[in-house]
């Protein structure tokens, strides 16, 4: 009998060490850990949420105390990575941003895209798109990408949300080597009669990398 007891007891431990347990993890997923995944994904989709004015003056002021470029969008509201082939080549991201650029109460979205092609040559290309009614309209202006290099960028784009949305575009002309430098030019877009008007391209300096420039 005494030998039942002990072997009660241990049982009780043990379940009780087990409901220890169990409410601590209840307690650290509550607090705002991590839920435990099993097996191995590629692609990681961000919970739903809208890209907000917040968020864009977080990614403005990042840019501009921190040195570090921004090209303005921050908080996807979907994202997904994606494995490249044998040469380091395809696409390896994209993310989407929902947010309402033209004001109308409308999510209208922007979508960003990761390009790799072995070399240090990688790009971004955005496609920005409006909702009408449900139908989504691209007003994307030709050549919404960047033009990257290991050491100089020979073109980049910012997007801004205030006072109003606009995109400011940076670039210079490729010149015997990737990092000869050449005049750089500001192009600012907004928003006239439903589409994306370009302003006329302002000279600022010679450069390398047009990063240095925002």
């Amino acid at each position: 009998m005494k030998r039942n007891q002990q072997s009660g007891n241990v049982v009780f431990n043990i379940l009780l060490v087990v409901m220890f347990i169990i409410i601590g993890v209840l307690i650290y997923i509550l607090a705002g850990g991590p839920v435990p995944k099993l097996g191995d994904t590629r692609g990681v989709q961000s919970p739903d949420m809208e890209f907000t004015d917040d968020d864009a003056t977080v990614a403005q002021i990042t840019s501009r105390d921190t040195g570090e470029f921004s090209d303005g969008l921050v908080r996807p509201s979907f994202s997904e990575q994606y494995p490249l082939d044998e040469f380091g080549a395809g696409i390896a991201e994209r993310a989407v941003f929902d947010i309402d650029i033209n004001d109308d109460g409308r999510m209208d979205r922007i979508t960003r895209v990761r390009n790799e092609n072995g070399t240090d040559h990688g790009y971004y290309e955005y496609k920005i798109e409006l909702n009408q009614n449900g139908n989504w309209v691209d007003i994307t202006p030709d050549g919404f990408r960047t033009t990257e290099g290991a050491e100089c960028a020979l073109q980049k784009l910012q997007f801004n949300f205030r006072p109003q949305f606009s995109v400011v575009k940076i670039s210079r002309k490729w010149s015997e080597t990737w990092v000869t430098p050449t005049m750089a030019t500001r192009t600012v877009y907004t928003f006239n009669d439903g589409k994306l008007q370009a302003s006329a391209p302002q000279e600022l300096k010679t450069v390398c990398d047009v990063t240095d420039l925002f």
